[in-house]
């Protein structure tokens, strides 16, 4: 007796059926997740601010528009977009060259661009650019990259680094200089070249040492001795550990935390807002964040390994491994392990195009996604 296809569709499993919530979002946990770091962050901005709704509401505003764009490009087909993303990098560099020739006023470093009604860093778009723009040029053809493909994209990297350091900013220069070497790297990297570049680095080191500007040799070396200059340059540590310290295990309470509260954690909406979660919230709450954190990070290799070609799994693990790298470079740095350098808590911390680059990267992730 044959069977209709309404008795094939009633016996189909829930998965397979059409969810429009799947067909928007494509990763429903993926989705949640980032929504609940994202609405956790803003509640966090409001009492490392000092309860600046103001603030909040333009976080609000950069993360409705991230979303936004996030879902759009998530629609899009990775093969659509494959070359204009190569030559996305040439934008890129054209930001971090203009932004040194004109830079924008009221501005104490040479890292902004300023329109008036909004201003952003080329240093974070950079950032989703470079990396993608490395996998889509090492993936443009199906043979092996060969050893003139690893010079031109090691190359690529490092001039982007150094235009970021001329800002001066010599901690977002590392990072954009390993966001481009990560799917370097991922793409199968031979050994011989990765030595010879740790050999270069040993060989240089002195000289790039040099190079540093004062304050960033002090960052360095106090580190190396916090207790140094306690009332200077040890001063952000010191009150960071502080308040992480006395959060104990469940935490001071919400709005409740001294150190945050009284202004004695620097530039905690920003760059040290993990101080005022371990604060206010103490280890379980940070255990909380990072349980989310790590859901995220699972989604997006589940995803990058479900791909189905090369460009796709290497723009997708490589996304995966920076946006862990901003997570530990942000919390080493607030825990005093590794020097300063600026990296804001990414979903969390204030800082609309933070928001707006992480959640465009999520886009390009789950645009990945077979459905």
């Amino acid at each position: 007796m044959s069977r209709s296809p309404l008795d094939y569709s009633i016996n189909k499993p829930l998965s397979s059926r059409f969810n429009p919530l799947v067909f928007i979002f494509k990763d429903l946990i993926l989705f949640f997740s980032l929504v609940g770091v994202l609405s956790f962050g803003l509640f966090m901005l409001y009492s490392a601010s000092g309860q600046s709704m103001s603030m909040v509401y333009r976080q609000m505003i950069y993360i409705c528009g991230g979303l936004i764009l996030m879902v759009f490009v998530s629609q899009l087909r990775p093969n659509s977009y494959k070359n204009l993303l190569m030559h996305s990098y040439w934008l890129g560099l054209l930001l971090l060259v203009y932004v040194l020739i004109i830079p924008a006023k009221g501005y104490e470093t040479s890292r902004w661009i300023d329109f008036g009604f909004f201003s952003f860093q080329p240093s974070e778009i950079i950032r989703l650019i470079l990396p993608l723009s490395l996998v889509a040029y090492l993936c443009r053809k199906e043979i092996k990259p060969q050893l003139s493909d690893w010079l031109v994209t090691s190359a690529a990297s490092l001039i982007c680094a150094f235009f970021v350091y001329k800002q001066p900013d010599l901690g977002t220069a590392i990072i954009v200089l390993t966001s481009g070497l990560i799917p370097i790297y991922l793409a199968g990297l031979p050994f011989k070249i990765i030595a010879s570049y740790f050999g270069l680095l040993i060989v240089s080191a002195p000289f790039i040492w040099s190079g540093l500007r004062p304050y960033q040799q002090e960052r360095v070396l106090t580190l190396l001795d916090p207790d140094a200059d306690p009332l200077g340059t040890g001063w952000n540590i010191a009150q960071s550990q502080t308040a992480i310290g006395s959060g104990g295990l469940y935490g001071k309470g919400y709005l409740e935390g001294t150190q945050s509260q009284l202004d004695f954690i620097p530039e905690s909406h920003s760059d040290f807002i993990f101080s005022v979660i371990g604060e206010e919230f103490g280890l379980i709450g940070i255990s909380l964040l990072f349980m989310i954190y790590g859901i995220i990070i699972w989604r997006i290799f589940k995803i990058g390994y479900s791909a189905e070609s090369r460009f796709e799994r290497l723009a997708c693990c490589s996304l995966g491994f920076i946006f862990l790298l901003f997570i530990l470079i942000n919390v080493l740095m607030v825990i005093g392990i590794i020097p300063v350098v600026g990296v804001p808590l990414p979903l969390i911390s204030q800082g609309g195009t933070s928001i707006v680059v992480h959640l465009l990267a999520f886009g390009v992730i789950l645009s990945t996604k077979k459905t």
